[in-house]
């Protein structure tokens, strides 16, 4: 039987612009190194019994995570807040609010994972707070040093019923006007969001200052690094009276897409502040610094990774995944490769990429993507070269869970009405992890959930997955050890295969293992015939290392040697395969 070649394969047409810079021994920072698994902090687990997750239960949690291979997990917010978004609305943002728990049990949930190995990142959310936080009360009041801490405007009149104008025409992602009248100060304030969450005015000195010490306060209490909330919202342009122009094709006025966004999206100062938090954060040892921006063209989203002489962001997190393969209509060889393309070839020098499936916005992958895809995607997202994001049970394939107009939370959902709510709720993709086939998935021992539980849970669970032969679970484990080795480090990454079919990508270091990883993105079985269509020097043949968990066939068990020409796969099916040295005649 062959044996994996232990010398760097032939490069190839396309190898990654990382080649160059990842092939040197240099020391890797942990947040290259590592898999970030999102925690949505309500719905991971609940040791209270009130049906809301809790800190204690990430804490709970310490050994699943640590066993499943990951090495950070990222919290969604869990500050002191009036939950109108969620926790999205923060209060206080130096208090755990008391339905997560307490600060004694955030100091004993990051020493937890410490010991474990696994890193803390937290979500920062600068953009705004809630209305209930101390800043905006005494804002309103016009109590130094408060008055300017938001964004407030005169109105420009009043309307036919006496109503006061709001200043321009922008509008809230959410909905409706971005801005609200506050009688009590007699001025419009600006909210991007909800009227309960105003945006801070980061063009006052004294707002930065104070982002600057919560983000010193939480690395105080040894949080590894943060993950910055709609950072292309943070400036506005001074000039409050400019209209923003129409969208094409759109005509809904309340609609936040019936505008283009020149005013109020990533703004030139936005970089200026992730500079300085940049610089904060670089006053520490290894810091991880992540920044959310969401539906912008690609090179604006380049621009918050700074450059190699001026850094800003270790990486902008990459929607494009999301974005691009939003069904599975959408998704083929050649889609795949092209979304996959569009981040590496657009990457800055010296930059790192990342890659994000799903999140505590969007669909579950499987419900979006299919059931099928689960592990080949996994398989991509962590052999590819850059920092996968795995959002919370997407290792076991969870769905998204159908939730009634009656059980609608999701502000987003709930603004638009029991007609439309389906369309807009981010419910469906927050429901509580499925742990096992207990009542309400051995989420909590209480007699309710915040969100129902998925009905699937007695197959899809975590438990079950443990004991099963082959499990989506155990591919994921799988993958995780596998990336740790030398040639998804530092390897370079070519393309040898794309068709409508059929998606794949090499790993090849000198002196290390090279891999293929190949995806089927059809729906039906095929036989691929990776010599005839690859673009590389290939060899005959390859020992699977890694299959879907669904492919039972003894051909493609590990261990087995497939042909390259005759590659077997079933719908959806990924192979991880370790390349075969050629025989000598």
């Amino acid at each position: 039987m062959a044996s994996p070649r232990k010398r760097e394969l032939h490069s190839g047409k396309e190898k990654t612009s990382l080649s160059k810079a990842t092939s040197k021994k240099r020391k890797v920072p942990w947040w290259q190194r590592d898999i970030i698994y999102q925690v949505y902090p309500r719905s991971f687990r609940d040791t209270s019994g009130n049906g809301t997750g809790d800190i204690k239960g990430v804490t709970s949690k310490a050994e699943y995570l640590a066993g499943l291979g990951v090495g950070a997990v990222w919290l969604s917010p869990f500050f002191q807040s009036p939950m109108k978004d969620f926790g999205y609305d923060i209060s206080n943002y130096t208090a755990v609010d008391p339905i997560f728990g307490t600060m004694a049990d955030f100091e004993e949930m990051v020493a937890e994972l410490h010991r474990r190995g696994l890193k803390v990142i937290l979500d920062f959310v600068p953009n705004h707070t809630s209305d209930q936080h101390e800043w905006f009360l005494k804002s309103v009041k016009r109590e130094d040093p408060y008055t300017d801490y938001f964004v407030w405007a005169d109105s420009e009149g009043t309307d036919e019923e006496g109503l006061p104008i709001p200043p321009n025409n922008w509008l809230s992602v959410f909905r409706g006007s971005a801005w609200e009248w506050s009688e009590e100060r007699k001025q419009f304030y600006y909210h991007q969001f909800l009227a309960t969450q105003p945006d801070l005015n980061f063009r006052c000195d004294a707002v930065r200052e104070e982002m600057k010490n919560v983000l010193t306060f939480w690395m105080d209490k040894g949080v590894d690094g943060f993950r910055v909330d709609a950072v292309k919202h943070l400036y506005e342009v001074e000039d409050l009276s400019l209209d923003e122009p129409l969208a094409p094709g759109h005509h809904n006025p309340s609609d936040y897409d019936s505008l283009q966004h020149p005013y109020t999206s990533n703004q030139p100062e936005n970089l200026d502040a992730v500079r300085e938090w940049r610089k904060l954060l670089d006053a520490r040892s290894e810091k991880a610094f992540m920044v959310e921006v969401f539906g912008d063209t690609v090179e604006e989203v380049m621009n918050y990774y700074g450059t190699e002489e001026d850094p800003l962001a270790d990486f902008p997190f990459n929607f494009q995944l999301i974005d691009n393969l939003e069904s599975r209509k959408r998704l083929d060889g050649e889609s795949l490769k092209a979304t996959v393309s569009l981040w590496l070839d657009n990457l800055p020098a010296g930059k790192w990429p990342n890659w994000v499936l799903g999140n505590h916005d969007k669909n579950r992958v499987s419900s979006r993507l299919g059931t099928d895809l689960i592990d080949a995607l996994n398989m991509v997202i962590l052999l590819l070269p850059g920092t996968p994001v795995t959002y919370y049970g997407e290792e076991i394939g969870m769905e998204d869970t159908f939730i009634s107009w009656e059980d609608t939370v999701d502000p987003s959902g709930c603004r638009w009405g029991p007609d439309l709510y389906q369309k807009y709720s981010r419910d469906p993709a927050r429901t509580p992890m499925q742990w096992d086939n207990r009542d309400f998935a051995g989420f909590t021992n209480g007699s309710s959930t915040w969100l129902p539980v998925n009905p699937n849970y007695p197959k899809v669970n975590v438990a079950r997955q443990v004991s099963a032969s082959a499990s989506h679970l155990k591919v994921y484990q799988q993958l995780a050890q596998l990336r740790r080795e030398d040639t998804f480090l530092r390897g370079n990454t070519t393309f040898p295969v794309t068709t409508k079919d059929v998606f794949s990508f090499m790993r090849s270091l000198e002196g290390s293992d090279s891999y293929l990883i190949v995806v089927n993105t059809n729906e039906e079985e095929i036989k691929a015939d990776l010599l005839k269509d690859s673009t590389e020097e290939l060899p005959s043949n390859a020992t699977v290392v890694l299959r879907s968990a669904s492919d039972t066939s003894s051909a493609t068990q590990p261990g087995a040697v497939v042909s390259l020409d005759a590659v077997p796969l079933l719908g959806g099916e990924g192979l991880v395969l370790a390349l075969a040295a050629e025989e000598d005649d």
